[in-house]
């Protein structure tokens, strides 16, 4: 407070607070609170669910009339304090996500009787809140791959009451989502993870949207399963499937979702839950993530191998769009290209790095990653260092041009001097981007091609070509191809290729 011009004691200092009419609110506290020391905040509150028959707008729709609600970013929460810039004060502006601080929730929802709750975290009086019947069924499925029906559509849905409280608990969680409705069918089965065992997985859904939960059990375990065995075991004790007007939308333990997006959706669990990325400013440490995951997870449940041919290349067709924002750009403000900067650059940019070092490492190395950066808040920068110290290479180059700029590789092949046994190959670099330099050579006899490489630093120099010796005794070559997988991103392919002259 400002000192009294007329002299004289100064008011004590008081706490206060501003902004409770809108989204962020900061409270001044009188006396700050000493380190290693703890404070409570505690506030009363109310809260309006959006919804109804004509409700819009992703996450922000919570209901279908009065029989259905989805409560998600329902109840007010502390910022989270980051050591890059203090405390995160970004708001909630549509597409990009949250922030969030990991903690312990111990939540009691008094409903109805008859009115089914799921969310985040363990029911904790199964006894007060559901049939006996019910109870009897929950108590199989552990041991069991088969989808067992908790409730069904026509039979009792709780236990009696004219209310009843549905209490849940859950640790190292950064959020909080629930469902509830009157017209639930509940049903469960299990997924086994590694180093832990079986978990059950629920899903909660209306009657008469059955149909799109057919496959939900399924797809959602192999996704557990799979990410567990290719990132980190799932950490939390159970998930669940919830119906309702959000249909794609992830928390922890919790997911909004049907079988349309449930191995997206669970790979969240991952991250942000497991490893708390910002999701407001670095977008494409949390959804480029998973669609790299997604892809991974695709081929390994059709039993195939992942195919990462031509995503880096792909780039080429994008880079140099002015609409187009660095991924390091605040994911906020990501503009009209949102949508790629934050989900579909950064699996172009690791197909690229599996280019330079291969996929198993890569992905050994994001499992590292995963363990190491657990329940913790990583930056960019964290991620950075940690994948080039486990590759053991030097990828400043690679962060600086695939995260902090639009630019792309534009390699050529300008001239090829061929003759029975080799080769001169002279290869044209226009763009900003480097790129190693792999060349694979067919031949006129049909037998295995030949493939060659020279690392990325023939560019660091700033020449503009190299001239690339090769030799195969014996062999003359009929096709010659620049970056045969398509790994880097180029803006035209079509001038990779040499080709034999008939």
């Amino acid at each position: 407070r400002p000192a009294s011009r007329r002299g004289g004691p100064q008011p004590e200092p008081s706490t206060y607070v501003v902004g409770l009419d809108q989204t962020l609110a900061v409270v001044y506290l009188a006396n700050p609170i000493e380190a290693g020391t703890t404070a409570t905040v505690e506030i009363d509150w109310t809260t309006k669910l959006p919804g109804g028959p004509n409700g819009r707008g992703h996450r922000m729709t919570q209901r279908w009339d009065n029989y259905l609600f989805q409560p998600t970013q329902w109840f007010p929460r502390l910022a989270k304090y980051d050591d890059l810039r203090g405390w995160d004060t970004q708001v909630y502006l549509g597409p990009a996500e949250f922030f969030n601080n990991f903690g312990s929730f111990d939540v009691k929802i008094n409903v109805p009787n008859g009115w089914i709750v799921s969310g985040t975290g363990v029911l904790q009086n199964p006894e007060e809140v559901m049939t006996e019947e019910a109870r009897a069924r929950m108590d199989t499925v552990l041991s069991t791959d088969d989808v067992v029906t908790i409730v069904g559509e026509d039979e009792q849905k709780t236990a009696e009451g004219e209310s009843l409280t549905w209490h849940f608990v859950a640790d190292k969680v950064n959020d909080f989502a629930w469902a509830t409705s009157d017209r639930f069918v509940w049903q469960t089965t299990r997924a086994i993870i590694p180093e832990k065992g079986p978990i059950p997985l629920h899903m909660v859904f209306l009657p008469e949207r059955a149909h799109l939960f057919e496959f939900a059990a399924e797809r959602s375990r192999h996704a557990l399963e799979f990410y567990s065995d290719l990132w980190a075991p799932y950490p939390f004790p159970q998930l669940t499937l919830q119906d309702g007007p959000s249909a794609g939308m992830e928390y922890p333990m919790v997911i909004n979702s049907n079988q349309g997006a449930a191995d997206h959706e669970v790979a969240h669990e991952w991250w942000p839950m497991m490893v708390g990325t910002n999701e407001t400013w670095y977008g494409w440490m949390d959804e480029g993530f998973n669609s790299y995951m997604n892809i991974l997870s695709r081929a390994h449940s059709r039993g195939e191998e992942a195919d990462l041919t031509g995503l880096g290349q792909s780039y080429g067709n994008v880079s140099g769009n002015e609409e187009e924002a660095p991924s390091m750009y605040v994911t906020n403000y990501g503009g009209n290209m949102y949508g790629f900067q934050t989900y579909r650059k950064a699996p172009l940019m690791l197909a690229m790095l599996g280019g330079l070092v291969g996929d198993d490492k890569v992905q050994d190395a994001m499992s590292d990653y995963t363990h190491a950066w657990a329940f913790k808040h990583p930056s960019p920068w964290d991620y950075m260092f940690f994948m080039s110290n486990a590759l053991e290479m030097d990828l400043g180059w690679f962060w600086y041009y695939w995260l902090f700029t639009t630019e792309s590789v534009d390699g050529s092949i300008t001239d090829v001097n061929a003759r029975m046994n080799g080769a001169t190959v002279t290869v044209h670099q226009d763009g900003q981007m480097p790129s190693p330099i792999v060349l694979e050579v067919e031949f006129v006899d049909g037998g295995e091609p030949f493939r060659t490489e020279w690392p990325v630093s023939v560019w660091f120099e700033g020449d503009k070509t190299f001239k690339a010796e090769l030799a195969f005794a014996g062999r003359e070559p009929s096709k010659i191809t620049l970056d045969p997988d398509g790994r880097f991103p180029d803006r035209d392919p079509s001038d990779n290729v040499w080709e034999k002259p008939e």
